[in-house]
């Protein structure tokens, strides 16, 4: 699992393709959204977390498009199938390097948020990491299946955001709500049944994806 894990970072620092094209992404999106809803007047905090969590999630499909890319070519996906490995354990190290891509991306895109629309909701730092983690947890696990299944077609880019909205559409909501409160300045007891809503399906993405990993893999 740990050599899956260095291997797949090794590979992406060198060549920097998937995260130069998540932080761009997220860049531009950014930009057009500062640009669009807050000029001459004062972003409303019900909309900022709309803002803040459409630039990460839709820079961080980008990512999941390389997940499989490169096992897929020249087949190495046989070699790691041959290789003493439980499909489990491939199935955590994905999880894993999809989880470090997008602290590495928030870890960019959130200052620049702030920076773009409001550096006064940086002071809820510490309560956002909580509905970071519990969203990056989730949408690394069934980001990481769906990723897998899409890499069948031959446009597996295409098919993979298809595939996954729609499943991530409750978790996209508790992120947008949450966030929402936590920068108008409510307390925790305000939005904590959402938080309480995403860690519910992170278990139930994390335990479903982790149970059914094994017969994707198979099939490839």
């Amino acid at each position: 699992m740990l050599f899956i894990i260095k291997k797949d970072l090794l590979m992406e620092f060198r060549k920097r393709e998937s995260l130069v094209s998540i932080l761009f992404f997220g860049f531009l999106v950014l930009v057009i959204l500062n640009i669009a809803v807050s000029v001459d007047r004062e972003l409303d905090p019900s909309i900022s977390g709309g803002i803040l969590w459409v630039a990460i999630f839709f820079s961080a499909v980008l990512g999941l498009n390389q997940v499989f890319s490169q096992e897929n070519e020249n087949r190495c996906i046989d070699g790691l199938l041959l290789a003493p490995v439980e499909p489990e354990l491939i199935f955590l190290a994905k999880v894993t390097v999809n989880f470090i891509f997008m602290i590495i991306a928030e870890v960019v895109l959130i200052p620049l948020f702030f920076v773009l629309f409001n550096d006064e909701f940086s002071r809820y730092i510490p309560e956002l990491i909580v509905i970071v983690l519990l969203l990056n947890f989730g949408f690394s696990s069934i980001g990481t299946i769906i990723s897998a299944i899409s890499s069948y077609s031959r446009r597996g880019e295409v098919m993979l955001p298809i595939l996954l909205f729609p499943v991530l559409i409750p978790m996209i909501a508790a992120a947008v709500i949450s966030t929402g409160e936590l920068f108008g300045g409510a307390g925790v007891e305000k939005y904590s049944k959402w938080l309480y809503l995403m860690g519910a399906f992170d278990f139930i993405f994390f335990g479903s994806s982790y149970l059914l990993f094994e017969y994707v893999l198979r099939e490839k």
